[in-house]
């Protein structure tokens, strides 16, 4: 048979993967190992099976010692892969491009480019005991593959070869910045032979390859410098104006304790500008619950002028970042994985209560609800609204809140449930001053602070005050509106921790912007960070656990196709054990831990 190689070397030469710099798309590989059985018909089905699943090369590695094909099957394979979008291929790729197999061996590699450059087949060599002394920054080691391109910057290429059963680590090594994946492929594979048991088959390896060309669209750019064109309908409905909380005079001079934070029906000024407003002339006369807007005032201009924030946030020297939520919570640590039932109970007391056992059977490490005062949150106005949602659990958007409001008494029987029987962290997200002092009392581990409050100064100073651990989801905020915040909290303490969010339910892939997890953990080094996902499925939240996050917030449901709009967004148990799973073996096998 080798002569039917070298004549295919005329025709066919040996494919080597060009083009493929930092900012291209991965190459899928499906490489068909012995599963074609020395069978020319079987072959041409796995060809043809791999490149209806999305492979954009189909491997073989023969030569004169394994090649049991003809000359013209091994040109049939090469139109056949040709003909479906693909490249069929002889070569081992491992030839061309660097290995990394497995990837823990990569971690705090001190070996200079010279010694391996002459020999890109083998793996890297053995690594030193890591230096554990105080001044090295412990999330260095999280950034495997990033590192590696630094020190390595002739080797732009990453390729890893997948040689375990299905898991979700392919498509999350994308986000690290693996540029091939090569796994073994299968019709069957429980069909007889050890290489059908280690392949993938070809629903998971659809679904592999749709993963990882997501979790592609979703790294984003990294930049926030506007909404996220999904995020509008949101900031529409849940925009925070600074409203007068009681009748204010023409003339008055404004103190702190003539305003509130509140959704109204009309948007004003945002509550960023709570602090630039005090002792301010109002131009004009305003009524209590009233939007109060920046023409009422001489000469206003946009909050960022007054805020001084554009320097770097300075590094705290031997400062080891950390935040207890119940456990501590630092670079080295297992994510820390937060079940939002928010209000995904229907206003049931009972269904809440089989969230909270679920969600500890999931392996979830917290429990968190939604807690708000109905008229410390929501303006005369956008309470009595109508609301004609099919979502809608009353007439105007008050009642419909107020169905879904658990009293405190609920609340405390509900904390008292999840900690003392069931087992596991309580919280809530406080939506307003008075809700967060409520939570307070409960002695939850931690007070979340959403998106929809981020830019409410008035709450974040009053939660910095309080010296209790935060967690502040980042969406409907830029980068500069984040900054703010942090700016406002950190002036207190530092036991807080940022969340990547975008507030879009569900959140389409191509606005997730994951690499927004490492603009936050490098332009606030000294803070945790995490991510509130609300995308559908949970492929892109395992990829943030690659990218640096440790903080993983996700909506849990019974069912997602129950009344109200944080259901589709949310994951069932069995979606949320996986979830789960993957991030557990995420941290053992990308050695972030």
């Amino acid at each position: 048979m080798s002569d039917a190689l070298e004549q295919l070397k005329l025709h066919y030469p040996d494919i080597v993967m060009k083009n493929i710099g930092k900012n291209s798309r991965a190459y899928v590989i499906a490489n068909l190992s012995t599963n074609h059985e020395g069978n020319p018909t079987l072959a041409c089905e796995l060809i043809e099976a791999a490149c209806k699943c999305g492979a954009d090369y189909v491997l073989m590695e023969l030569d004169e010692h394994t090649n049991p094909f003809s000359c013209e099957d091994i040109k049939n394979f090469h139109k056949l892969a040709q003909d479906n979008g693909a490249v069929f291929t002889t070569k081992s790729l491992v030839n061309s491009i660097r290995q990394i197999s497995p990837i823990q061996q990569f971690k705090n590699i001190n070996n200079d480019e010279d010694e391996i450059s002459n020999d890109l087949q083998l793996a890297f060599p053995s690594i030193p005991e890591k230096d554990t002394s105080e001044d090295r920054k412990s999330y260095e080691t999280v950034d495997l593959v990033e590192k590696i391109q630094q020190k390595f910057p002739k080797h732009e290429l990453q390729f890893w070869e997948f040689q375990e059963i299905s898991t979700c680590l392919p498509e999350v090594v994308i986000a690290i910045g693996i540029k091939a994946i090569s796994c073994k492929f299968t019709l069957d594979d429980k069909s007889i032979g050890y290489d059908h048991a280690m392949s993938i088959s070809t629903r998971d390896f659809r679904t592999m390859v749709t993963n990882i060309r997501t979790v592609e669209i979703a790294l984003g750019t990294g930049k926030k410098d506007k909404l996220s064109p999904s995020e509008l309908p949101c900031f529409k409905k849940l925009f925070k104006s600074i409203v007068a909380a009681n009748n204010l005079e023409r003339g008055s001079i404004l103190k702190a304790e003539d305003m509130k934070i509140k959704v109204s029906d009309t948007q004003s000024m945002c509550g960023f500008y709570f602090p630039v407003v005090i002792g301010r002339q109002l131009l004009s006369e305003v009524d209590e619950d009233d939007p109060i807007f920046v023409s009422d005032f001489d000469g206003l201009q946009h909050y960022t002028h007054y805020m001084p924030f554009d320097d770097p946030i300075p590094e705290y020297i031997g400062y080891i970042p950390e935040i207890d939520l119940g456990r501590p919570i630092n670079f080295k640590s297992p994510c820390y994985i937060i079940a939002e039932i928010g209000q995904n109970h229907q206003g049931d007391i009972m269904m809440a209560k089989k969230l909270i056992k679920l969600a500890k059977k999931c392996g979830a490490d917290c429990v968190k609800f939604q807690k708000s005062c109905i008229n410390e949150k929501f303006t005369s106005l956008a309470r009595n609204r109508l609301y004609n949602s099919k979502n809608s659990f009353g007439t105007t958007y008050g009642e419909h809140k107020h169905f879904l409001e658990f009293t405190e008494e609920q609340y405390k029987e509900l904390r008292r449930y999840a900690v003392k029987k069931v087992g596991i962290h309580f919280t809530a997200s406080a939506m307003d001053p008075y809700s967060f002092d409520f939570i307070v009392s409960l002695k939850v581990p931690f007070v979340k602070i959403g998106s929809g409050e981020s830019g409410n100064v008035m709450l974040l100073e009053k939660a910095a005050k309080a010296c209790v651990p935060l967690v502040i989801s980042t969406g409907m905020q830029t980068l500069a509106d984040i900054r703010i915040t942090f700016e406002t909290v950190s002036r207190y303490h530092n036991h807080f921790a940022l969340l990547h969010c975008v507030s879009a339910y569900p959140t389409p892939p191509e606005e997730a912007n994951l690499n927004m997890i490492k603009t936050l953990r490098k332009t606030f080094p000294n803070t945790i960070i995490g991510y509130s996902g609300h995308e559908v499925g949970s492929s892109l939240t395992a990829a943030s656990v690659a990218l640096g996050a440790k903080i993983i917030e996700r909506h849990i449901t019974l069912d997602r196709n129950m009344k109200g709009s944080d259901h589709i967004c949310s994951l069932d148990p069995s979606q949320f054990s996986k979830l789960v799973r993957d991030i557990r073996y995420i941290e053992r096998n990308l050695a972030i831990l």
